[in-house]
């Protein structure tokens, strides 16, 4: 498959204030991450809280700058593109927020925040643009009638149709959703993720999914990778990760995962100790120190993410011994 995007040695540091008397320091949200997303799939990034997918996602948008590392998209370097020139590439590069209703402005209606991507990418005439806002409605499900409402007039599962068509309308080559369902009940849940898949379907769209949902994500996805701290600890395909989990921290998430079946049972892995700070992480593997199978090794030097088998990359020094 065609590598739409490349992400190599991405990292994002924020600064901290320091008191007085103290080190700067910074909080390592992104620490050194290489992905490689194919044209027409489904990559899902998932993790717990505070592991540093969202602020991934925005990176690889250019929303929030990286503090280092390169972006390749459909073959151009967007490091270190102008603002403009950035501005100008987001038309390929479009992203569905977590909150259906912060993210559509409650001042405009459903029509001028659809018509905004356009005149902003002077995309048509006047009349184009009309035609286009109702076309990309009737796409995501709703109706060309609702258009003159405002965001409140509609229930949570509503706006993020909307949320879905406002990145659909620039008709883009990739999508970043930024846990599109969290907020929405598990029924509305599936609609949404049935819509985009038909959706990717139909116009050859790549998805960037982020969540912490893993029955989600088994869902929607080709393949997933899994982050701890700022860092990818596991990636592949989608049956390969459920089926055969190698990395621990991987094995403890989908132990947490409940079956549909009451009758059945599973060995639940409970991590000990608490996720360490991301602005004091741990030295070598970081997640050595809630890991039942750490060694000296693991203390000592940060494992690299390595191809332990075809298309399955794992982080630990410790896959193959075990």
């Amino acid at each position: 498959m065609k590598a739409l995007l490349e992400v190599k040695g991405l990292t994002k540091h924020f600064p901290l204030q320091a008191g007085f008397g103290k080190k700067k320091a910074s909080l390592k949200a992104v620490d050194g991450i290489d992905l490689t997303v194919y044209e027409g799939e489904t990559l899902s990034i998932v993790g717990e809280s505070g592991c540093g997918k969202s602020t991934t996602g925005r990176c690889m948008l250019r929303l929030i700058e990286p503090t280092s590392g390169q972006l390749v998209f459909d073959g151009q370097d967007l490091t270190g593109l102008s603002a403009e020139a950035m501005r100008r590439k987001r038309r390929d590069m479009q992203l569905v927020f977590q909150d259906p209703f912060a993210s559509l402005n409650p001042r405009k209606t459903i029509r001028q925040i659809l018509l905004d991507p356009l005149v902003v990418h002077r995309v048509g005439n006047a009349g184009e643009r009309k035609d286009r806002v109702n076309w990309v409605i009737e796409k995501v499900g709703l109706s060309a009638d609702y258009l003159d409402r405002y965001p409140h007039e509609f229930s949570g599962g509503q706006r993020q149709r909307i949320g879905i068509a406002r990145a659909l309308i620039l008709q883009p080559k990739l999508i970043v959703a930024d846990e599109p369902v969290s907020a929405l009940d598990v029924s509305i849940q599936a609609q949404i993720l049935n819509l985009l898949q038909d959706l990717q379907q139909e116009f050859k769209l790549t998805y960037i999914f982020i969540s912490h949902d893993l029955s989600v994500v088994k869902h929607i996805s080709d393949r997933v990778a899994v982050m701890y701290l700022g860092k990818i600890v596991e990636i592949a395909d989608k049956g390969t990760l459920y089926r055969e989990p190698q990395h621990p921290y991987t094995k403890a998430l989908l132990s947490a995962v409940p079956l549909p079946n009451p009758k059945l049972r599973k060995e639940r892995i409970v991590l000990k100790g608490d996720l360490p700070s991301p602005s004091n992480p741990p030295a070598g593997c970081t997640f050595h120190p809630r890991c039942a199978y750490a060694t000296d090794a693991c203390r000592m030097a940060a494992p690299r993410l390595e191809e332990k088998a075809e298309g399955h990359y794992v982080s630990c020094h410790l896959v193959d011994k075990r």
